[in-house]
């Protein structure tokens, strides 16, 4: 599954960028994607998404993975490009290069910052509950994916597909489906029961504190070089939506 894979990606990785401060590669990849829809420039465009890319490529991550998921938001945008190339041909060629460089920005967000992080960089914006319904989304999106992986090693096990049977296949999906959702509505009221007996009173309380999220863990020392990876990455967003803002052409 490729959303595990960048969870993967996000707990296991190393580099400087998955050092740096959760709250500031959420500022950087707000910065970009401002930028990436305040420009009407071709070749503009083409440069903000080279530069997530670019610092993917720093954070060692797959970007094999990457581009497979940054790939479906330019398909759903497909329809929107195909409206506006009645306009030109120019601005349907935007709108699909707006897709993929925001779906660029938000992967490298997720591919390099732990889920729990971005969560508590965001508790101090939004209601309690919000944040609890992203936690517990999230949660169960990878319990509901391991399920329906093994629904369907057991219905292609017991012959449940045929490429020539589209009747037959729909049926049996049909009613995977049906099963899935059975369990999601089970595995929710489950949840709810277990959390209630622990005490849970409308507000998961977020481990650490506002350093936690807007600095560095106790355990690492180096705060001064994580600072200045901090810096350096503002600096770079900024730099680069001013560059958006200022015409210069190439």
């Amino acid at each position: 599954m490729h959303i595990a894979a960048i969870d993967y990606m996000a707990n296991s990785g190393n580099s400087f960028l998955h050092r740096a401060r959760p709250a500031v590669k959420v500022i950087v990849s707000l910065l970009l994607l401002i930028a990436l829809i305040l420009t009407n420039d071709i070749y503009k465009a083409v440069l903000l998404i080279a530069v997530p890319v670019f610092l993917l490529l720093l954070s060692k991550s797959n970007l094999k993975e990457i581009l497979h998921l940054a790939a479906y938001p330019m398909v759903f945008s497909l329809i929107f490009a195909l409206i506006r190339v009645q306009e030109s041909w120019l601005a349907g060629l935007m709108v699909l290069l707006r897709a993929l460089g925001a779906a660029l920005n938000m992967l490298f967000l997720i591919a390099t910052t732990p889920y729990t992080d971005i969560f508590r960089v965001f508790s101090y914006v939004l209601p309690g509950v919000i944040i609890d319904i992203f936690l517990f989304s999230y949660r169960s999106l990878f319990i509901l994916l391991d399920k329906l992986s093994s629904m369907i090693r057991s219905i292609k096990l017991r012959g449940g597909f045929h490429p020539a049977k589209i009747l037959f296949n729909l049926k049996n999906i049909a009613g995977m489906l049906g099963v899935l959702i059975i369990h999601a509505f089970d595995m929710s009221e489950r949840l709810y029961r277990i959390y209630s007996l622990r005490g849970y009173s409308g507000k998961i309380p977020m481990t650490g504190s506002a350093a936690g999220a807007f600095g560095v863990s106790a355990k690492q020392n180096a705060l001064l070089n994580t600072l200045l990876i901090d810096i350096l990455l503002l600096l770079f967003s900024l730099i680069v939506l001013i560059g958006v803002l200022i015409p210069w052409k190439i």
